[in-house]
């Protein structure tokens, strides 16, 4: 297991532990740079007074994205994917630079499964390689909904995918002194509260239906809750201050070894829940972006 303590740096340490893992980790570390980009926090509509309701925040939206943004990032993304090595699953640069940047930013953000199959089938990817991307190409934008939407979360959220994108859950929290337990989500970093005894996949609250993972002898900081019902499992960990939320997709990775242990215990994670109902649509920079950008390259 990676060490997580807080303020370790956990990027760093998983490059050291994992070399195999630099061009994933590569991709990681420029969706964190990504995240705080004005342009993306500049395409978020405010949600004064959301419908209550099970859907997230997310469901309806409309998202006035610049294609130059989206253009730069999307094709980032595939170019570091396409040159991981001789033996990369994905295709080239080149092959690559036929998808439409929009239209798999859209399925990504918008989790639709569907759509992302239809896009890889178009470029040979036969290695789901852009399903597995889709997470991070949706960080920047996600996580600027995230930001700019917190006002409007919820104070009480009685479902197990993520108030804000809808997403399943990658980790819980048990946090601080009072043991609270929290769900996060690694596309936008959401943060909910969520009852102690209770699968957030199925709902199901039967205690001899729901258990733990644990190393034999010794107690640890992790583990893996799982479920007998639908058969979910999600990793745990205690914390006393919430993992940052550009942090959450690293916690994920440092422990993977649980869903080593998960899978071969025959536990699953959950298929994803479907289209969230939200669009992308061309959208111009503003003023304020083209400012802050031109500040961060010494143009004013």
């Amino acid at each position: 297991m990676i060490s997580t303590e807080p303020g370790s740096d956990l990027l760093t340490a998983l490059r050291i532990a994992h070399p195999e893992w630099r061009p994933l980790l590569a991709l990681i570390e420029a969706a964190r740079w990504e995240i705080e980009r004005p342009e993306w926090r500049g395409s978020v509509p405010s949600i004064p007074s959301p419908s209550p309701g099970p859907e997230p925040l997310l469901s309806g939206t409309v998202l006035a994205v610049a294609s130059r943004p989206i253009e730069r990032w999307v094709h980032r993304v595939l170019v570091t994917a396409a040159g991981a090595g001789p033996d990369a699953p994905f295709v080239d640069a080149a092959t690559a630079r036929r998808i439409d940047p929009r239209s798999l930013l859209q399925a990504a953000v918008a989790q639709d499964e569907e759509h992302l199959d239809g896009l890889s089938r178009t470029v040979g990817d036969t290695h789901g390689v852009l399903a597995a991307l889709a997470p991070l190409l949706a960080m920047p934008l996600l996580h600027a909904c995230r930001r700019a939407w917190a006002a409007s979360v919820p104070a009480t959220w009685p479902h197990g995918y993520c108030p804000t994108c809808g997403a399943w859950p990658t980790l819980a929290e048990i946090r601080g002194l009072d043991g609270g337990r929290h769900l996060r989500c690694r596309r936008c970093g959401g943060d909910w509260v969520t009852e102690w005894l209770r699968c957030p996949f199925c709902g199901e609250r039967d205690h001899a239906q729901l258990g733990s993972l644990v190393s034999a002898g010794r107690l640890e900081r992790d583990k893996i809750e799982v479920c007998d019902r639908c058969h979910g499992y999600i990793k745990t960990t205690m914390t006393f201050a919430p993992i940052p939320p550009e942090q959450v997709v690293l916690q994920d990775l440092a422990t993977v070894v649980l869903d080593v242990a998960a899978v071969e215990r025959d536990y699953r994670p959950p298929q994803p829940r479907g289209p969230v109902a939200a669009r992308i649509v061309a959208g111009r920079p503003g003023l304020r972006a083209f400012l802050s950008r031109a500040f961060e390259v010494g143009v004013v």
